[in-house]
């Protein structure tokens, strides 16, 4: 049950990423972090074992901001709960992911990527997807083919979030097997696990379907589906509120 949450704005996202975790605290989680380019468009990394809200203490510590972020709470499924298994994950300081999800292949991606030289610093499945869009991406691929080439990669389920230096003015967001909505601003546009995180911010939302992949920029949102086709999914106003929102459309949480 971990969770979710992105924005790209002009902004500094970090009130709402923040913001977004407590609402997501619901699910359980034994760490959170955070990553946002900062004003040097340079990936700023926080995580913390613990609490949302020492995870906000430290970030108001180190005085970053961003425009651009994604944020995760994390529950141990491969690794124990400690910071360096915490979300996001980074690869050579330039791709940053944030997974929801199993990733049942983990292993042998893992044995190929330290053959050819990808040192690891956690014991997470996750890691390798941020490996894996790093090498397609030195190899001459845009972050969102990348993104789509790992997940073609994949045995598993996942909800993806993914920023990179190279391209410090989008998030791609993927789906397989794991809820993901995409939440539609004035001005900016944002990713969650879970429409209650984005509730202070949009009541406009746009739901994922298996095997889609987006690019969010600040005015645009564009989905393709599996196969590489151009797909339009319907904005959904929600007009419940808080005490609904968090149980989406179903009676109790573990439906």
């Amino acid at each position: 049950m971990c969770g979710i949450v992105g924005a790209v704005s002009t902004r500094d996202v970090t009130p709402i990423l923040l913001e977004g975790l407590k609402r997501l605290e619901y699910r359980g989680y034994d760490s959170a972090g955070i990553a946002r380019f900062n004003q040097n468009e340079k990936i700023d990394r926080i995580r913390r074992v613990g609490k949302v809200k020492e995870l906000e203490e430290a970030v108001e510590s180190s005085e970053q901001i961003g425009t651009i972020g994604i944020a995760h709470t994390r529950w141990a499924t491969h690794g124990i709960p400690s910071e360096s298994n915490a979300h996001p994950h980074m690869s050579a300081e330039s791709i940053a992911v944030v997974h929801n999800g199993i990733i049942e292949n983990h292993e042998e991606l893992r044995a190929s990527l330290q053959a050819e030289g990808y040192e690891f610093s956690s014991q997470t499945d996750t890691e390798v997807i941020a490996h894996l869009i790093h090498k397609l991406i030195v190899s001459g691929k845009s972050l969102l083919d990348a993104v789509k080439a790992t997940t073609e990669k994949l045995r598993g389920a996942y909800a993806l979030g993914v920023i990179s230096s190279d391209n410090p003015d989008q998030i791609i967001a993927a789906r397989e097997g794991s809820p993901l909505v995409l939440g539609v601003g004035l001005g900016e546009n944002y990713i969650a696990s879970d429409q209650l995180a984005l509730l202070p911010v949009t009541t406009r939302f746009i739901f994922l379907e298996e095997g889609d992949i987006a690019e969010i920029t600040k005015k645009t949102i564009k989905i393709q589906n599996r196969k590489g086709e151009s797909v339009e999914h319907p904005v959904k106003q929600f007009t419940g509120g808080d005490s609904t929102a968090d149980k989406g459309e179903y009676r109790h949480y573990m439906l």
